[in-house]
């Protein structure tokens, strides 16, 4: 289904699209990586509720640690994802990873698969439009991940460089000013309601992406897009097709 697509693809010229959970699947890579690590070193528990827990707590953590003024924020992603995994494993009682163990449980997020959809509809997309993720996730986990894929980009812009973190304006502000075009030429693609309502309060078109298997064994947290969403994709290719790629 699509909602006013006549208006947002004629004026469209670059697309940002929100990263962890709509372009790659963290969590089939990231509960892979603790199943296997775990094996070496006999550890067995529920890793997919770990694996969610370790998304929610590090995804908290970044949120609390932002400036509350909107002014520049320093936070390594990496360094949180390691702070939250070794809480959580001391809070749930789990000994027995090693230090490099844990370092390569934090790697796995720098080796996420992306979305079959997404490697299919992205070179579609780059042939019309600049193409950009805009993410809360650093440049090098990003960076990696994209490569692991094979999924080029026009650039990359990480909250990580410009100080300011997704949901505040000014990290929106500027993403724009980066790529030179108006909010209203620039798409945000997601598939998270808080980030597609502060993106419109923005001044941007958004489109809402389903994607049901996020959170692997349950609901998506956002199963329906907000209203205000202007286009409604099932996925990466539809996105393409409402906009007038050819394939």
């Amino acid at each position: 289904m699509a909602v006013n697509v006549g208006s947002v693809a004629g004026k469209v010229r670059a697309l940002i699209f929100d990263t962890g959970g709509t372009v790659f699947d963290w969590h089939s890579g990231v509960t892979e990586a603790f199943s296997r690590i775990g094996a070496e070193f006999g550890i067995d528990t529920d890793w997919p509720a770990l694996t969610k827990e370790w998304r929610r707590t590090s995804t908290d953590m970044v949120k609390e640690g932002l400036p509350t003024d909107g002014g520049r924020a320093s936070i390594d992603m990496d360094g949180v994802l390691r702070m939250t995994l070794d809480k959580m494993l001391e809070e749930r009682g789990i000994e027995g990873f090693s230090p490099e163990a844990r370092a390569r449980l934090v790697h796995a997020w720098h080796d996420l698969d992306a979305w079959s959809d997404v490697v299919e509809a992205l070179p579609r997309l780059r042939r019309k439009f600049i193409v950009s993720p805009f993410t809360i996730l650093n440049t090098r986990l990003v960076i990696d991940a994209s490569r692991r894929a094979g999924l080029s980009w026009d650039c990359v812009i990480s909250c990580e460089m410009i100080g300011i973190y997704k949901t505040l304006p000014g990290s929106y502000e500027t993403a724009a000013r980066w790529l030179g075009h108006p909010h209203d030429e620039i798409l945000l693609v997601t598939t998270h309601n808080n980030d597609l309502q502060a993106a419109h309060e923005n001044g941007f078109p958004t489109a809402f992406v389903y994607r049901p298997d996020e959170w692997g064994d349950i609901p998506s947290l956002d199963p329906e897009p907000d209203p205000r969403a202007d286009l409604i994709c099932q996925d990466f290719n539809d996105l393409a097709a409402q906009l007038g790629c050819e394939r």
